[in-house]
């Protein structure tokens, strides 16, 4: 039995209007935590926040869904998570190479924008600078793999992700990654992606492009048509329901560490 109070679903947001509204249909009975990444933190920046915020509160797995992702049955993570429970995984999401036309990068990595862990096993290892030392090309990773399955391009070699670093540090942990499947392109849209899970049951849409959302008119017409078809074009999520959490000065102290690694280079 998952006991609810010991998931949360987190979302590091660069859109706060967008999020207001797909929030709306994310996981029932869960608590909702946010990164403010209005001021740049994002990625693998992201990632290390949630471990440094987190590591001492109650959640076992944490659910981390752009604000991006509309679900078409949030109940099926829960479903999800009893799955990689019982089989013993810790991750699970879906490649960032060879199962999106557009994502053709490292096919052992997967993209953040929707993923599930197991927190509680993986924070018994976390440790950044360890981590960080895993962003390279390791041959031991991809032996005797097969990705002949694979539908578009990828590249084993990539590191187009600085977060890759974290799956490819989990994996030789012999932390188990459950890589879910993807249908892209859907219908017409040749951008966004729909999560399966393991069933093939359609859990969740991915528009991409959140960032854009009320800035360029095209991405802001075609998330529009989304939120129609979801039926949350007039939602808005009361924000008091979430925990927001923020790094002060996360911008200045990135671009003053820039200047430093930029003076020694010279």
């Amino acid at each position: 039995m998952i006991d609810k109070k010991k998931i949360a679903i987190l979302t590091t947001v660069a859109n706060f209007e967008l999020y207001k509204k797909t929030a709306t249909i994310f996981p029932e009975k869960i608590d909702k935590i946010v990164i403010d990444g209005t001021n740049g933190m994002y990625g693998l920046n992201s990632i290390d926040f949630m471990f440094q915020k987190l590591k001492n509160k109650k959640y076992e797995w944490i659910i981390m869904a752009d604000e991006d992702v509309f679900f078409y049955d949030s109940n099926l993570v829960f479903d999800l998570i009893k799955h990689m429970d019982k089989n013993d995984y810790q991750i699970c999401g879906v490649r960032d190479g060879g199962l999106i036309k557009h994502r053709f990068h490292n096919p052992e990595a997967i993209n953040t924008f929707f993923s599930i862990i197991n927190f509680k096993k993986l924070k018994e290892k976390y440790n950044f600078k360890v981590v960080k030392e895993h962003q390279k090309f390791i041959p031991e990773i991809y032996k005797n793999k097969d990705y002949a399955f694979l539908k578009y391009n990828y590249d084993i070699q990539s590191l187009k992700e600085p977060y890759y670093c974290f799956y490819f540090w989990a994996l030789l942990n012999n932390y188990k990654i459950l890589y879910l499947d993807t249908i892209n392109p859907v219908n017409d849209d040749q951008t966004g992606n729909i999560v399966l899970d393991v069933n093939g049951n359609k859990i969740a849409f991915h528009s991409w492009y959140a960032r854009a959302y009320q800035v360029y008119e095209d991405q802001t017409i075609r998330i529009d048509a989304l939120l129609k078809e979801f039926q949350i074009q007039t939602a808005s999520l009361n924000m008091n329901s979430v925990s927001v959490l923020k790094k002060r000065f996360f911008n200045w102290k990135k671009r003053i560490k820039g200047i430093i690694k930029s003076s020694i280079r010279k």
